[in-house]
């Protein structure tokens, strides 16, 4: 990280100008915000985007594209160093997601301090609190710009829902089964009908 010789981590060391401790081996250790704070890089400061929609029309429509052009403001306004932006076309409640897979990965070789979102929903749609306890083990802060979904997120939140009904009225009833397209058909003209659609965001 700082491009020296072990030489002169050494003599730095000795000197005092850089910190260490002594392993029950005697071996030396140093923390990363040590080495952080003689490069000038702020502790907490390394960062990465997660971005996410539900459809391929959100996508097309560039839904995506802003929503990661609004948190690289973000994180430019606070002084954030960003080194991966992670950005997929998905539903919340899918859990085998390419990006986020990627991303617990990177929390895992402690490659980053924070996790940039507009709203805790673009993480998971259910199990939010988890896979923040997992991030927080790995010394991993969630930072969301907003507390709640904006309203034209609605339509996704439907889909969302009419998926988990899917899913278990298939397991009930069989997918093939007459009475399953009956119930799915009833549950999406009455959960579909009369919700907004748009692209408008809207602040806490």
């Amino acid at each position: 990280m700082l491009g020296l010789s072990v030489q002169t981590i050494r003599r730095w060391e000795k000197g005092g100008k850089l910190k260490a401790i002594r392993s029950p081996g005697n071996q030396r250790l140093f923390s990363v915000d040590e080495v952080k704070r003689l490069v000038g890089i702020p502790p907490g400061s390394r960062v990465v985007i997660y971005a996410r929609v539900s459809s391929a029309k959100q996508k097309t429509d560039g839904n995506l594209g802003r929503q990661v052009d609004r948190l690289h403001t973000h994180a430019i306004e606070h002084g954030y160093d960003v080194v991966r932006v992670f950005s997929e076309q998905a539903s919340g409640i899918n859990e085998n997601r390419k990006q986020l897979s990627a991303l617990l990965r990177l929390a895992e070789e402690r490659q980053m301090e924070r996790v940039l979102i507009e709203f805790p929903d673009r993480l998971a749609r259910f199990g939010y609190r988890y896979l923040e306890r997992f991030l927080n083990s790995h010394g991993v802060a969630v930072e969301a710009t907003h507390k709640t979904e904006p309203k034209s997120s609605q339509e996704e939140l439907v889909q969302d829902l009419l998926t988990i009904v899917t899913v278990f009225s298939a397991r009930l009833y069989g997918k093939r089964s007459q009475e399953f397209r009956q119930r799915t058909k009833k549950l999406m003209d009455e959960m579909d009908g009369g919700e907004n659609h748009g692209d408008a965001h809207q602040d806490d």
